[in-house]
C-alpha cells in the first residue's frame, strides 16, 4: 500500500467512525456535523481579523481563562479601539503602554514575571497589529496568503513567517490562526493530529511541519480541504462540537480510532 492509499483508507474509516459518534448523540445531526467540517466565511475587514488573532494567541496554556477574553470583550475592545490595529498602534507604541493600560483595568497578579500571561498577550497584540496593519486592506491580506498556496512547502512558509512576525505565535497557533481566519489550506497540528497521525504511521514524527505536511498531503490525495481533514480528526480527538453552548462533548475517542485504524491497516499489510 502506498502513502496516498493509506491515507486515503484512514481518512475514509474516520469519516465513518466520527459519523458514527454523531449519530450516537441524539442532540447531533449531519448538518451539524457538516458545520463544523466547513470553513468559516472569511472577514470583511482587517480589524476582524485582527481580533481572530488576538483570540489565537490565547489557545495556548491557560491563557484563555486567565484573560476571560470572551467574559470581558466589552472593556477589550474598547481598551483596544475596536481591535483596529493602526488604532492600537497610535494609542500604544510599545507593549509595556498597554500592558499598564490592563493592569490600570484588570487585577493582574505577578505583574512583575517576565512570563506573565497579560505581558505576553500585550506583546502579541503589539506585534500582530503591527504586521495586520502593513496591508491595506483585506483584499490585500488576502491576495498574500493566496500567494503561498503553490504547494506543501510554500503552505508551511506562511505560518513560519507569521511566527516569526507575531511574538507568542508558534507554527501551530499561525496555523490556528489562519485557519480560523477563513483560510481553508492551513490546518492546525495540534496535539490530537500529531497523535494519530504518527501513531498511525502518517507522519514520521509528531513535529509540527512534519504532522502539518502530512495532513496538506493527505487532503490531496482525498480531495478535501485541509480544513475538512483537520476538523474530522480534531472532533474524534477532542469531541469539541463547538458552535453552540447547547451541542455536547462527545469525548476523547483518538486512542479507540487507533487500535481499530491499526487492526484494519495491519489487515491490508497482509492482504
Amino acid at each position: 500500500m502506498n502513502r496516498n492509499e493509506r491515507y486515503r483508507l484512514v481518512y475514509g474509516y474516520a469519516e465513518q467512525f466520527l459519523r458514527k459518534i454523531v449519530a450516537e448523540h441524539p442532540e447531533l445531526n449531519e448538518k451539524i456535523l457538516e458545520e463544523h467540517l466547513t470553513v468559516r466565511q472569511k472577514f470583511n475587514h482587517l480589524f476582524e481579523l485582527n481580533k481572530r488573532l488576538m483570540e489565537s494567541l490565547l489557545n495556548k496554556g491557560g491563557a484563555r481563562n486567565i484573560i476571560k477574553f470572551d467574559e470581558r470583550e466589552k472593556e477589550l475592545t474598547e481598551i483596544l479601539y475596536g481591535f483596529e490595529p493602526k488604532k492600537i498602534l497610535e494609542h500604544y507604541p510599545s507593549s509595556e503602554q498597554l500592558f499598564e493600560r490592563f493592569g490600570s483595568t484588570f487585577e493582574i497578579n505577578n505583574a512583575d514575571s517576565p512570563l506573565n500571561t497579560w505581558k505576553q498577550f500585550s506583546k502579541g497584540i503589539i506585534s500582530g497589529s503591527r504586521f495586520i496593519s502593513s496591508f491595506v486592506d483585506i483584499n490585500e491580506f488576502d491576495s498574500f496568503v493566496n500567494n503561498f498556496s503553490f504547494n506543501k512547502y510554500t503552505k508551511a512558509a506562511l505560518p513560519m513567517l507569521l511566527s516569526k512576525e507575531i511574538n507568542g505565535f508558534g507554527f501551530a497557533l499561525a496555523c490556528d490562526f489562519l485557519k480560523d481566519s477563513g483560510y481553508k489550506n492551513y490546518p492546525k497540528p495540534d496535539r490530537h493530529l500529531k497523535k494519530i497521525f504518527y501513531q498511525l504511521g502518517l507522519s514520521d514524527s509528531e513535529e509540527d511541519y512534519e504532522v502539518y505536511k502530512s495532513i496538506i498531503e493527505m487532503s490531496e490525495a482525498v480531495e478535501k480541504d485541509a480544513y475538512t481533514v483537520d476538523k474530522t480528526f480534531y472532533l474524534i480527538g477532542s469531541g469539541n462540537f463547538n458552535l453552540s453552548e447547547n451541542l455536547p462533548n462527545t469525548g476523547n475517542n483518538e486512542d479507540k480510532f487507533i487500535k481499530e485504524m491499526k487492526a484494519r491497516l495491519g489487515q491490508q499489510d497482509e492482504n
